[in-house]
């Protein structure tokens, strides 16, 4: 599970909703060693476009928020 290519994406899309209040701290440990949960948001995110379009748009944002911070902070 740990090896898969989509394992990263499933770590920010958990991160995120535990951010918005959507989990417990409790739940987040428990869904980031879960593989029955991976294996459902693996299956959502191969099968549902409108599901895959939106874990992509957030991940492009924050890549370009990261590279921004780098650019403007980066040379102290």
């Amino acid at each position: 599970m740990k090896n898969d290519v989509l394992y990263p994406i499933y770590l920010r899309y958990l991160n995120d909703r535990l951010l918005e209040g959507k989990l417990s701290r409790g739940s987040f440990a428990l869904l980031r060693i879960s593989k029955s949960s991976f294996d459902d948001f693996k299956y959502k995110y191969e099968n549902d476009e409108k599901f895959s379009t939106v874990i992509n748009r957030d991940k492009k944002i924050d890549d370009l928020f990261d590279d921004e911070i780098w650019r403007v902070f980066g040379k102290w």
